[in-house]
Parts: structure tokens; C-alpha cells; sequence
């Protein structure tokens, strides 16, 4: 082998090996640059959800949290009822006697 053709050989050779090295740091910019980008989507989204987790105890009741409310509720106003139904008891008798 001459030298000419193992400079020739070694010159193909490296301009093969610049050629794929450039196109992966391409690739690895265009992915790093979708990263980025990906990462500020991803950040805004945590921000929402925080944002939203802040929020729902001021607008929502939880389940549990609205049956024992309305538990509560309902047996106060049953009290009242049966108070009423007194009163209005006794209110008849003093009437019709």
C-alpha cells in the first residue's frame, strides 16, 4: 500500500468521522433545544397545578366534609321541627280549651 493511498484512505476516513460527529452534535442541539422548550411547557403546567391545588380547598367541599355538614344540618332542623310541633301543640290546646 502506498502512501498516497493510506493518506487518501485516512482523509476519507476523517471526513467520514467529522461528518457523523457534526451530525450528532445537530441532533444533540436540536434535542437539547426541544428539551428546553419541553421544560418550560412542563414548569408552566406545575405552576397551574400548584396554583389549582391552592385554590380547590377555597372553592370545593370535600365529600366527607359535606355529609357531616348536612348530617348535622338535618338533625338541627329536625330539632326545631319537633319544637315547633310543641309549640303549635301547645298553642291548640290553649285555642280549643
Amino acid at each position: 500500500m502506498s502512501f498516497e493511498a493510506a493518506g487518501t484512505f485516512a482523509l476519507v476516513m476523517m471526513s467520514f468521522v467529522g461528518l457523523n460527529v457534526g451530525a450528532l452534535r445537530w441532533m444533540l442541539d436540536r434535542h437539547q433545544a426541544a428539551l428546553r422548550r419541553d421544560t418550560a411547557r412542563w414548569d408552566r403546567v406545575e405552576r397551574e397545578l400548584f396554583e389549582l391545588r391552592a385554590m380547590l380547598p377555597l372553592e370545593y367541599v370535600r365529600r366527607e366534609d359535606w355529609i357531616r355538614f348536612c348530617g348535622t344540618f338535618d338533625a338541627k332542623l329536625d330539632a326545631m321541627r319537633d319544637e315547633m310541633r310543641e309549640e303549635i301543640g301547645a298553642l291548640k290546646e290553649k285555642v280549643y280549651d
